[in-house]
């Protein structure tokens, strides 16, 4: 029983902890597949019908994929292995993508609607492995559970104006009798993309006052996406300045407290932060 556990204690620290080195060669060797694997999806000439059980023509693609293959099952199940709980590994959002990314490799072409799309949006999901790689998604996964409820707010709020917006141009270019307006429908689509300064150009205001309605749709264009950014970007610097380690002493002078421990003077009066207490009265 003392060589299974030495052995996955040595695992999980390859495994699991980035900061040594085998667990830093591990990482690469991971994240190169996923680059990798993602390329050769990209570069596939029927990704549709192409799984580990039906190769392609192309012959650098399928040693691609199957040493990718071998990499996310490895992976997989090296994780299982290591885990204080398998269960909630494998039920858990990374647990489930590694599944996915190792599933879709034999996912044969199905020609069924619904399982068909769901076979073919699998083979995609791979690319989430990356997250596991990047610390700072955590962060922004923090600011969006954070602010969810406003996020959810706003959105709705933006969705009401589009349609508020779609009606009046509806109504505004109505009076043109060669107006692409047919249906509110039809306004509601032109000011989502206006709105987003995508522009299609395949429904165009004619009249003056629609012209001038596109003008203000345009301009809130870019208060609709500069809001929620502003948002997640203050989360996240509150999340990090608490995640910072601080001083414990209070300023002699003003008595502000949360200080960096690499601070030196006070960030709202100037004093030093090191001054003798009974000199400073």
């Amino acid at each position: 029983m003392a060589v299974p556990r030495r052995l996955r204690s040595r695992l999980r620290t390859v495994v699991l902890e980035a900061g040594t080195p085998a667990g830093k060669l591990y990482n690469i060797i991971v994240f190169g597949a996923i680059l990798l694997s993602v390329l050769a999806l990209m570069l596939e000439p029927d990704p549709f019908g192409n799984t580990a059980l039906r190769q392609t023509n192309v012959a650098w693609i399928d040693a691609i994929q199957n040493i990718c293959l071998a990499v996310f099952s490895a992976d997989f199940f090296l994780h299982l292995y290591v885990s204080e709980r398998p269960k909630r590994y494998f039920f858990s959002f990374y647990g489930l993508v590694d599944f996915t990314a190792v599933l879709f490799f034999f996912v044969p072409q199905v020609r069924s609607e619904i399982l068909l799309w769901v076979f073919k949006f699998g083979r995609i999901l791979r690319v989430f492995k990356l997250l596991r790689f990047v610390d700072e998604a955590r962060g922004m996964g923090q600011a969006l559970r954070s602010n969810a409820r406003t996020i959810a707010v706003y959105l709705f709020f933006v969705v009401m104006l589009q349609v508020v917006l779609g009606y009046f141009i509806f109504v505004i270019e109505s009076v043109n009798p060669d107006t692409q307006f047919k249906t509110v429908a039809n306004g509601v689509y032109w000011a989502i993309v206006t709105m987003t300064t995508v522009g299609y150009g395949d429904y165009v205001p004619q009249t003056s006052l629609g012209r001038l309605l596109a003008s203000v749709v345009m301009l809130l264009g870019f208060g609709i996406i500069a809001i929620p950014t502003g948002l997640l970007t203050v989360s996240g610097l509150k999340d990090h300045q608490s995640r910072q380690a601080v001083r414990p002493e209070a300023c002699v002078a003003c008595g502000r407290r949360g200080h960096r421990v690499d601070a030196s003077h006070c960030d709202h009066c100037g004093t030093s932060l090191d001054v003798d207490v009974a000199a400073e009265l």
